[in-house]
C-alpha cells in the first residue's frame, strides 16, 4: 500500500512539473531582468549565398523566449511560395518552407522588437537575416525618414510593392512585397533589394480596416515611385504623413442638456475654427445657433446654444464642419436625447488674445482675456470679473466685459497690462446669470494668469536660398508660428520665448495653404518639404542667426 502511495505521489509531482513548465509566464523571484534578449547564431548566417532552395532556418537566443511572440514578429520577403511552418523551443526558432525557394533570389527575414523573453523584454532593434539562393545578394537599398511625432513613427507601416504602375486601390487588394517600420527617430532602411523601381508609401491604419480612408495617416515620397540603388547613388526619401479627411463627420452623440442647449460629439476634433461656419439642421428646419463653443477635456465635443428648442428624438445633422485639415464636411444624422440638465457653471482655461494673434503671453494695447464657459451666461456687471496683480501694494486692473457669444465673453483692460507679471483672476458668480437653469452657482472662481517678460524673449533670423516661397512652421511647447519665407531674403521671427524649437517648411504647389502628402494615383507625388536638421535653441535677449537654411539633404 505504501509502495503504491509512493508511486502515486511521485507521478502527481512529475505531472505538475510538466504542466507548470508548459505555461508561458513571467518568472518570479531573483534579481529583476531588464536586459534585452540577444540572438547568438543563425543558420544560414547573414549575407550567405548559394543557399540550398530546400534549406531550413534556425535562429538561437541567449535566454528563454516567449514562444507566442514569434508569429507576429516574423516576416520573410519576398513571401515564399507555399508559405512556411514554425517550430519553437525555449531558446530556438526553426522555419521550414513548404515549397522550394526560388532560384537566384535574395530573401530577407526580419524579427521586429516585439519578440520578447519571459520577462517581457523585447529585442533592442529589428533583427535582419539576408541570404541568397544564387551567387550574389541584391545590392539595392532604400533609405529615408518619416517626419512627425512619435506616434507616427511607432504606429505606421511602410509598404513597398514591386508593382509601381498600379493604382493603390488595386494594390491594397494584394499583400505588400515588403512591410517595415522606421526606428524611434523616424529613420528607415531596407537593404538587399533588387535594383529596380517600387511603389512606397506610409500608412497608419487607425481604424484597422486594411484600407486607406478617412481618419488614417497617409504619406508618400515627393516622387511617387522609388528606385532601390546601391550605396554609391542612394537617395534619401522623405515622407511627411498627414491625416486623410473624412468625407463626412460621423455624429457619436447628440444630447440636449438644457432647453436650448445641445452637446454634440463627433469623430473629428472640434476647434473654435471648426465652429465658425457650422450650421445645425433638424428634420423640419435649420436651427439658428446663438453661440458655439468647445468643451473642456473633450476635444471631440461641442456645445451649441440654439435659438429654438429641438424636440426629443428629432434627427439632427451638421453642415459646414471644418475638420483639422481644413476640409468642409457635412455629417450624418443622429437622434436627439434629453438627459439631466447641468447645474454648475464650468470655465475653460482662460486665454489672452493678443494683437498679433499669437499665443505668446506678451501684453499689447489690445490684450483681451477670453472667458469661455460650458453654459450660456450673462455678466450683469463689469466687476464680476477681476484681475489682481499679486505683487505687494498692487491695485486691481480695471476693465470692461464684452460679449462674444452666449458662451464666450472678453475682458478688455482699460490700461496696458505690464509684461512679466503673475496675475490672479476671480469671478463673483453672484453677478452672473445662467438663463438655462436657475440653479445656484459656485460662489467664487479663482485662477492664475501670467505674462511673459520682454527680457525673456529672443529673435530668430534665417534665410533660404531655394527658388520658391516656403510655407514655414515653427513649433515649440505652447507655441506654433507660421510664416512665409521668400528665397534669398532674411526673415526675422521675433518675440520668441527662450526654449527649443523645430522648423519645417513646404512648397505650396496647389496654393491651398495646406501640405499635400500625395494622393493615391501611381503618378502622384507629394509637395516638397524640408525639416531643419536640428533643434533650434532660442536665447533670451539674443538674436539667433541660423544663417542659410540648406534645403538639400
Amino acid at each position: 500500500m505504501f509502495k503504491n502511495l509512493k508511486y502515486f505521489i511521485l507521478s502527481v509531482t512529475f505531472l505538475m512539473t510538466i504542466l507548470t513548465c508548459a505555461n508561458e509566464r513571467a518568472i518570479t523571484g531573483g534579481k529583476e531582468d531588464k536586459e534585452a534578449p540577444q540572438i547568438i547564431s543563425s543558420t544560414p548566417q547573414n549575407e550567405s549565398v548559394n543557399i540550398d532552395q530546400n534549406t531550413r532556418i534556425v535562429i538561437r537566443f541567449n535566454e528563454q523566449m516567449k514562444k507566442s511572440s514569434f508569429a507576429t514578429a516574423l516576416q520573410i520577403w519576398p513571401r515564399p511560395a507555399g508559405g512556411y511552418e514554425l517550430k519553437t523551443g525555449w531558446t530556438w526558432l526553426k522555419i521550414s518552407f513548404n515549397e522550394a525557394l526560388d532560384t537566384n533570389e535574395t530573401y530577407l527575414l526580419t524579427l521586429d522588437k516585439s519578440v520578447q523573453d519571459l520577462r517581457g523584454n523585447g529585442l533592442e532593434s529589428t533583427f535582419i537575416l539576408a541570404f541568397s539562393t544564387g551567387k550574389d545578394l541584391n545590392a539595392g537599398r532604400l533609405i529615408g525618414y518619416i517626419h512627425g511625432d512619435q506616434n507616427l513613427r511607432k504606429n505606421g507601416n511602410l509598404l513597398l510593392y514591386r508593382q509601381f504602375d498600379t493604382p493603390l486601390d488595386d494594390l491594397l487588394k494584394l499583400p505588400a512585397d515588403y512591410i517595415f517600420q522606421p526606428d524611434n527617430d523616424g529613420n528607415f532602411e531596407l537593404p538587399y533589394l533588387s535594383e529596380r523601381s517600387y511603389m512606397l508609401f506610409y500608412h497608419w491604419d487607425r481604424n484597422r480596416n486594411k484600407a486607406i480612408d478617412g481618419d488614417d495617416y497617409f504619406g508618400r515620397p515627393e516622387i511617387a515611385t522609388v528606385r532601390a540603388k546601391p550605396d554609391s547613388v542612394l537617395t534619401k526619401h522623405k515622407i511627411w504623413p498627414h491625416l486623410i479627411a473624412l468625407d463626412r463627420v460621423k455624429l457619436l452623440e447628440v444630447s440636449q442638456i438644457a432647453e436650448q442647449f445641445v452637446q454634440i460629439r463627433t469623430t473629428r476634433p472640434v476647434t473654435l475654427e471648426s465652429l465658425a461656419k457650422i450650421e445645425l439642421f433638424s428634420e423640419t428646419m435649420k436651427i439658428p445657433i446663438i453661440g458655439a463653443n468647445t468643451v473642456t477635456g473633450d476635444k471631440y465635443a461641442m456645445h451649441l446654444n440654439t435659438a429654438l428648442t429641438i424636440n426629443e428624438n428629432e434627427s439632427v445633422w451638421l453642415r459646414g464642419f471644418q475638420d483639422t485639415s481644413g476640409f468642409q464636411l457635412n455629417s450624418d444624422t443622429l437622434k436627439l436625447v434629453i438627459p439631466a440638465s447641468i447645474d454648475t457653471l464650468e470655465l475653460e482655461k482662460l486665454d489672452v488674445n493678443w494683437e498679433n494673434g499669437s499665443t505668446d503671453r506678451q501684453p499689447s494695447d489690445s490684450s483681451r482675456i477670453r472667458i469661455s464657459s460650458n453654459l450660456p451666461l450673462i455678466f450683469t456687471a463689469d466687476s464680476a470679473f477681476q484681475i489682481v496683480d499679486t505683487a505687494v501694494d498692487s491695485v486691481d486692473i480695471l476693465g470692461s466685459i464684452e460679449k462674444v457669444n452666449s458662451m464666450a465673453w472678453d475682458f478688455v483692460p482699460h490700461t496696458l497690462i505690464a509684461d512679466g507679471l503673475n496675475l490672479k483672476w476671480k469671478i463673483e458668480t453672484r453677478f452672473i446669470q445662467v438663463p438655462l437653469n436657475g440653479r445656484e452657482l459656485d460662489s467664487l472662481m479663482i485662477g492664475r494668469l501670467t505674462t511673459i517678460s520682454e527680457d525673456s524673449l529672443g529673435t530668430l533670423k534665417l534665410i533660404q536660398m531655394g527658388v520658391s516661397t516656403l510655407e514655414c512652421n515653427l513649433r515649440s511647447k505652447g507655441l506654433n508660428r507660421t510664416f512665409q519665407l521668400e528665397p534669398g531674403t532674411f526673415f526675422m521671427v521675433e518675440d520668441l520665448p527662450a526654449q527649443q524649437y523645430s522648423l519645417s517648411g513646404f512648397i505650396d504647389l496647389d496654393g491651398d495653404g495646406l501640405y499635400n502628402s500625395g494622393d493615391l494615383g501611381p503618378a502622384a507625388s507629394s509637395e516638397p518639404f524640408w525639416i531643419y536638421p536640428s533643434e533650434i535653441k532660442v536665447r533670451a535677449r539674443w538674436e539667433t542667426d541660423l544663417g542659410i537654411w540648406n534645403l538639400h539633404d
